[in-house]
């Protein structure tokens, strides 16, 4: 281990097809886990304006926060590609669920969203990354 990463859970990535297979089934189950709780969110605010809490534009509203959010854990499991990406996220989730740590994917779209709204309300503060 390199002087660098002592005190660090680094572990060398070397795989079998086999594990490599486990380790792509786990993320891809985590993200269709990851969705199903976001989705929820949508079939809430359904029920809340089938009942008359919220109008259409609530629904509209929350949909979009949907597909913000959906893109997140999309990003998070798959945009570096396949073969040992898929074992660090795999190993990732591990850790994450040894020490009950879980990522909240509707609440960082909100964050997101909000960053956003500050930006655009101080256009002077952020012309330089245009």
């Amino acid at each position: 281990m390199s002087p660098g990463l002592a005190g660090t859970r680094y572990r060398p990535i070397v795989a079998t097809n086999a594990e490599r297979r486990a380790a792509r089934e786990r993320v891809s189950a985590y993200h269709q886990a990851q969705l199903a709780e976001l989705l929820s969110h949508v079939g809430a605010a359904i029920d809340r304006y089938r009942t008359g809490e919220i109008d259409a534009y609530a629904i509209d509203e929350t949909i979009h926060h949907y597909h913000r959010a959906a893109a997140e854990p999309w990003k998070f499991c798959f945009t570096r590609g396949g073969g040992t990406h898929a074992e660090f996220i795999a190993d990732l989730l591990d850790r994450m669920t040894a020490d009950a740590q879980a990522i909240h994917w509707w609440e960082r779209a909100t964050a997101r969203r909000a960053l956003s709204a500050r930006r655009a309300a101080r256009p002077w503060r952020t012309a330089h990354l245009a």
